[in-house]
C-alpha cells in the first residue's frame, strides 16, 4: 500500500506557525474552518439507520443555539460543566456549545461510578450536567441531593421532555437558544470575544491508578499551543493531519488522546469527523466510512489484529497465508531499518525492497495485505497509538502491511503528543523525538521532566499535587522513566511509581515483564509482583475466550454456567471462569510456555519465579481498571490478596 504523504510540506509548516500566532482560543479554532471551509463536512454520524454529514457552518448554527440556550439559563464565562456519555455527536456538539458560551468543558467516562462522578463535580463545583441517555441521568438524579451546585441536567439522546426546570433535553436548549438569538443575534459573538488565552478550555482528571484523581484544567492557550505541536509534529514527518482527511473515531471522546486528535486537530485544519457507531463496529464502519486517520489504544489493534487472523483462519489454506504474510511483514520491515534504526514509511515499502524479500512482499501484498487494506476502508494513511505500551509484535505486522502506526507518548497534562512517531522515521514500539515546542530535561533517575506548550503549569484546586508534581523551574514531574537512543528518539521504560524494589535492593520494572507476558495473544492481562519480596511474581489472566476454543477443539468439558460475560471495550468478553478451566493443565502450560519465553529475555533477578491464574479479570466495575484500562496496582493487591499470598507461600 502506497501511502499518500503531504506535498509542500514546508510551507504547510509555516502556516501552521502563522496560525499559531493568531489562534488563541478554542472558538478562534472552531470559527477558523468554519470561515475557510464552511460547506465541507465537519461530522458524520449514524442516525435514523443512515449516515448523516453535518457541514461546519450547520455545526456552527448548531453550537451557537447550544451556547445561547446555555446563556439563557445563566451560564456564565468560566462556569464548568460536564458532558458524561457514550461517543455520539451530540458530545461534540455540547463540547462546543460549552466553549462558545464561555464556559469550561469537565469531562467524564460514562463507566466512572459514583464516587469518582461525585468528586469531581463537586471539585469543579459544576452547574450544569451533559447526560448522555436517560440511564445516565437517572444515575445522576440518584445522588443529586449530594451535588449542592449543580443546578440542572441536560440530556443528550433519548428523552422526550424534560420538566422545565432542572432537566432538559438538547433540543429544548437549542430551541431556547434560537430564542435568545432573534432578540439578541450577537449574544454568541459578545461572549467569545470576551475569553482570552488564560481562561480555562477544560479539565480532565487523571486515571487515578494511585488512588486520587487529580484535575488538569487546560487554558484556551493551552490547548490552542498544544494542537499547533501535535500537527506540527506530525508534519515533519511528511505524513500529516490536512484538510481532506477523515478521521473515524472508535475511542471515548472523554479520553484526552481521542479528543485531542479526533476533536481538535481534525476541527483545526478543517478536516472531517467520523463518529463511529461503537468497538463492536469499528471494522463494519471503517468499510462504509473510508477513514484516512484514527487512533486506536494496543488492545483495540490486538482485537483487530486476532479478528483478521480469524477471518483467514477458516480454512488451513486462509491460515497458512495469513502466518506467511505476517513473517513477510516482519522480515520486510527488518529489512528496511536503517542505520539510525528506524523505517521511513513515507515510501513505499516495495519500492525500498530488494532481491527475494521484494519478490515474497509482492506476493504476500496481493494474497493478504491488499484484502487487510480493504477490510479497513482502503483509504487509511495513518492510525496513531497510545495509552499503552505498543509491543514490536504488534507494531511490526501493522507496519510490514503497509499501515503508519505512529507510537505516541502523551499525559492528560499535556494534551498528549509529547513524542508521536513521525512517518521519515519510524522506529519499532518507541515514540520519537520530543515534540516541537517543548524544553525537556531528565532527573537523576531518569524521569522525564517537561515544560512549554500545551502543557498545564499547575492542577486545578490541588496545591498538594502541585508541589509534588512540579519543580521549583517549573517543569512538570511525568512519572515516567523513559530511555533515549542516540537519533533523540525515546521510549517509556516504566512508570516510576511502578518500580519494584525487592527485599535484596533490586530494581525491577514490571512494565518489561508484562510486555514480554503480553505478546501472547492467549493474555490478557498480566500485573507483576515481588515489592520487598525475594523474588518475582504475576497474577496471569488467560484470554478466555480463546482458551474457550482450545479447550473445545480438545472436547475438554467446563462448565459453562460458571461463566460471566462483561462488555469490555464494547465486546462481549468471557470475564469469569470456573475451576475447570482456570485449574485446567492446558492452560497452565500455555501460561507456564509464555513465561518461560519471558524469562529467557531477563535477567535473573527479574525472572517470574511464580505465577497464578486468578478465576476472573481485573474489572473497572470492582475499581480494579481505569476508565483507559490502566491497572490499579494498589486496589488487585488487595482483592486478590489470598491468590498472592500463596504465590510467597
Amino acid at each position: 500500500m502506497a501511502l499518500k504523504t503531504i506535498p509542500d510540506t514546508d510551507i504547510r509548516i509555516q502556516w501552521l506557525d502563522l496560525w499559531n500566532d493568531y489562534v488563541h482560543t478554542v472558538p478562534q479554532m472552531f470559527f477558523y474552518p468554519v470561515k475557510h471551509h464552511g460547506d465541507r463536512p465537519a461530522h458524520i454520524y449514524w442516525g435514523d439507520n443512515q449516515w448523516k454529514t453535518l457541514t461546519y457552518k450547520e455545526f456552527a448554527a448548531v453550537a451557537e443555539e447550544i451556547a445561547a440556550g446555555l446563556i439563557s439559563l445563566g451560564v456564565k464565562k468560566g462556569d464548568n460543566l460536564v458532558i458524561m456519555s457514550p461517543n455520539c455527536a451530540e458530545w461534540g456538539w455540547a463540547d462546543m456549545g460549552i466553549e462558545l458560551a464561555g464556559g469550561c468543558t469537565t469531562t467524564i467516562f460514562p463507566s466512572l461510578g459514583k464516587d469518582d462522578v461525585s468528586f469531581i463535580v463537586n471539585h469543579s463545583q459544576v452547574n450544569y450536567f451533559f447526560a448522555g441517555n436517560k440511564a445516565l441521568v437517572d444515575i445522576i438524579n440518584s445522588f443529586r441531593t449530594e451535588l449542592p451546585t449543580l443546578k440542572g441536567i441536560i440530556c443528550l439522546q433519548g428523552l422526550e421532555a424534560g420538566n422545565g426546570h432542572d432537566l432538559f433535553t438538547l433540543d429544548e436548549i437549542m430551541a431556547s437558544g434560537r430564542q435568545l438569538l432573534e432578540q439578541q443575534p450577537v449574544v454568541v459573538e459578545e461572549r467569545t470575544a470576551t475569553i482570552t488565552p488564560e481562561d480555562g478550555a477544560t479539565t480532565v482528571y487523571t486515571s487515578g491508578t494511585t488512588g486520587k484523581l487529580k484535575a488538569a484544567r487546560l487554558t484556551h492557550g493551552e490547548v490552542t499551543d498544544g494542537i499547533w505541536r501535535c500537527l506540527r509534529n506530525q508534519m515533519m514527518g511528511e505524513i500529516g493531519v490536512v484538510t481532506e482527511d477523515v478521521y473515524l473515531s472508535v475511542m471515548p471522546m472523554a479520553h484526552i488522546m481521542e479528543r485531542t486528535y479526533g476533536m481538535f486537530c481534525i476541527m483545526a485544519v478543517g478536516a472531517c469527523l467520523a463518529w463511529g457507531r461503537g468497538p463492536a463496529y469499528v471494522i463494519q464502519d471503517m468499510q462504509e466510512i473510508k477513514p484516512t486517520f484514527m487512533v486506536m489504544v494496543p488492545r483495540m489493534m490486538d482485537r483487530i489484529l486476532k479478528g483478521l487472523r480469524q477471518v483467514f483462519g477458516a480454512t488451513p489454506e486462509g491460515a497458512k497465508a495469513w502466518d506467511w504474510a505476517i513473517d513477510v511483514a516482519c522480515r520486510a520491515v527488518d529489512a528496511r531499518i536503517g542505520e539510525n534504526g528506524t523505517i521511513d514509511m513515507s515510501i513505499n515499502f516495495i519500492d525500498d525492497l530488494t532481491g527475494d524479500i521484494r519478490e515474497e512482499y509482492i506476493k504476500a501484498k496481493a494474497a493478504v495485505f491488499d484484502k487487510v487494506n480493504a477490510a479497513m476502508g482502503g483509504s487509511l494513511r495513518c492510525f496513531a497509538s497510545g495509552g499503552a505500551a505498543l509491543l514490536p509484535e504488534l507494531h511490526k505486522p501493522f507496519l510490514g502491511m503497509g499501515f503508519f502506526v505512529a507510537n505516541g507518548y502523551g499525559l492528560t497534562e499535556t494534551l498528549c503528543g509529547v513524542g508521536v512517531g513521525r512517518g521519515t522515521c519510524v522506529k519499532v514500539s518507541w515514540n520519537a523525538p520530543i515534540a516541537p515546542g517543548i524544553e525537556w530535561c531528565q532527573d537523576d533517575d531518569g524521569e522525564l521532566l517537561i515544560k512549554g506548550k500545551g502543557i498545564i503549569k499547575e492542577y486545578y484546586k490541588d496545591p498538594e499535587s502541585n508541589q509534588a508534581s512540579f519543580t521549583e523551574d517549573g517543569f512538570f514531574r511525568t512519572g515516567d522513566i523513559v530511555e533515549f537512543d542516540e537519533n533523540g528518539i525515546f521510549h517509556v521504560v516504566d512508570r516510576k511509581k511502578a518500580i519494584i524494589v525487592m527485599d535484596t535492593g533490586k530494581n525491577v520494572a514490571p512494565a518489561k515483564s508484562e510486555a514480554l507476558l503480553m505478546r501472547n495473544i492467549l493474555i490478557d492481562q498480566a500485573l507483576i509482583i515481588g515489592d520487598g519480596k525475594k523474588y518475582i511474581a504475576a497474577l496471569i489472566s488467560p484470554n478466555w475466550d480463546e482458551m474457550m476454543r482450545i479447550a473445545d477443539a480438545k472436547g475438554i468439558a467446563y462448565d459453562k454456567e460458571k461463566l460471566k460475560y462483561e462488555l469490555v471495550n464494547g465486546l462481549n468478553t468471557c470475564v469469569e471462569v470456573g475451576p475447570e478451566l482456570y485449574e485446567a493443565e492446558f492452560v497452565r502450560q500455555i501460561i507456564a510456555e509464555t513465561v518461560n519465553q519471558a524469562n529467557a529475555e531477563l535477567a535473573d533477578f527479574e525472572q517470574i519465579k511464580k505465577f497464578r491464574i486468578p478465576h476472573r479479570k481485573f474489572l473497572q466495575k470492582y475499581d480494579e481498571l481505569t476508565p483507559t484500562s490502566k491497572a490499579k496496582q494498589r486496589v488487585i493487591m488487595a482483592n486478590f490478596a489470598e491468590d498472592i499470598e500463596s504465590l510467597y507461600q
